[in-house]
C-alpha cells in the first residue's frame, strides 16, 4: 500500500513572506463568483492529477479534544462546510459529516497516525467507515521540515475502477514552525480548505512547469499549488468543482 501526500511550504522572499503549496513562489487570486459547476471537467494537462476518492461517504472528520481553540475549530468547519456546501449544490450530498457543530472530538492521549503509520491502519469497510480521519494539531514533534506548514496523506487501493479508492488517511498542520510568537500566521481557512482538497482525493491543479503560465482558472483554483502568507483563498473555482465532481 503507499502513501501520497501533499504539503505545504514557507520560504521568504525579498518582498514577502510567501506560503508555498510545494512549488514556487507566486501570488494567488482569491476565488471568483462563477456559476457553480456540476458536470465533471478535468482541464488540458490535469488527467492524472487526481489520488483516489472515498467510496464510501460522508467521511467522517474528527481533532483531538484540547487541540484546537474554539477560534481555530470554526475556522475548521468553515473550510469543511466550503466543500459541502458544493457537493451538496452540485451532487445532492455533503461529502464530510459535518453540520457546524458534529465535528468529531476524539479522547485525547494515545499514537497519533502520521504520514509514516497511517497506510498500516484501515478506516473504512465496505459501507462504512470504522473510524473518522484525524486532523492534528502539532505542537512539539514535526519531523517533516521546518518549511512545511501542513501535510494531507491519503492511502490508495486498486478498485477497479477509474480512480484507487482510499483506506485510511490523516492531515497533520505544522504548529511548531507556524501560528506561534514569532512564527508566520498563514490564513488557516485557506490551509485547512486547500488540504481537505487533497483529502478528498484531488492534486494540485498544476504541478512543476505545467504551472508556467497555467490557465487563470487554474492559478485561481484553491487546488493551485502556491499561497501567499498575508492573503485569503478561501473559495472554490470552477476547476476545483469541475475535477470534484469527476471523483464523485
Amino acid at each position: 500500500m503507499r502513501i501520497l501526500f501533499n504539503k505545504i511550504n514557507v520560504k521568504r522572499s525579498k518582498r514577502a513572506l510567501a506560503a508555498l503549496l510545494c512549488l514556487g513562489l507566486i501570488s494567488c487570486a482569491q476565488g471568483n463568483s462563477t456559476p457553480l459547476q456540476k458536470a465533471c471537467v478535468t482541464g488540458s494537462g490535469q488527467e492524472a492529477l487526481y489520488n483516489g476518492h472515498w467510496l464510501v461517504h460522508p467521511v467522517p472528520l474528527a481533532v483531538q479534544t484540547g487541540d484546537f481553540s474554539a477560534g481555530e475549530l470554526n475556522t475548521i468547519v468553515a473550510s469543511i462546510e466550503t466543500w459541502n456546501s458544493f457537493f451538496a449544490a452540485s451532487k445532492g450530498f455533503k461529502l464530510y459529516l459535518n453540520n457546524g457543530a458534529d465535528l468529531g472530538m476524539m479522547g485525547a492521549g494515545g499514537t497519533r497516525a502520521t504520514s509514516a503509520t497511517i497506510c498500516s491502519q484501515r478506516e473504512v469497510g465496505p459501507s462504512n467507515f470504522t473510524s473518522s480521519l484525524m486532523i492534528y494539531k502539532n505542537t512539539s514533534n514535526w519531523t517533516y521540515g521546518s518549511s512545511v506548514m501542513g501535510l494531507t496523506s491519503t492511502c490508495p487501493v486498486s478498485s477497479g475502477g477509474t480512480f484507487n479508492s482510499f483506506s485510511a488517511a490523516v492531515m497533520e498542520l505544522n504548529y511548531v514552525n507556524f501560528y506561534r510568537a514569532g512564527t508566520p500566521t498563514p490564513d488557516l481557512q485557506s490551509i485547512v480548505t486547500h488540504e481537505l482538497g487533497h483529502l478528498l482525493g484531488l492534486n494540485h491543479s498544476c504541478v512543476g512547469s505545467g504551472c508556467s503560465g497555467a490557465p487563470a482558472d487554474y492559478s485561481a483554483a484553491i487546488m493551485f499549488p502556491t499561497f501567499s502568507i498575508g492573503t485569503q483563498k478561501r473559495s472554490l473555482n470552477t476547476n476545483d468543482e469541475g475535477r470534484a465532481n469527476c471523483l464523485y
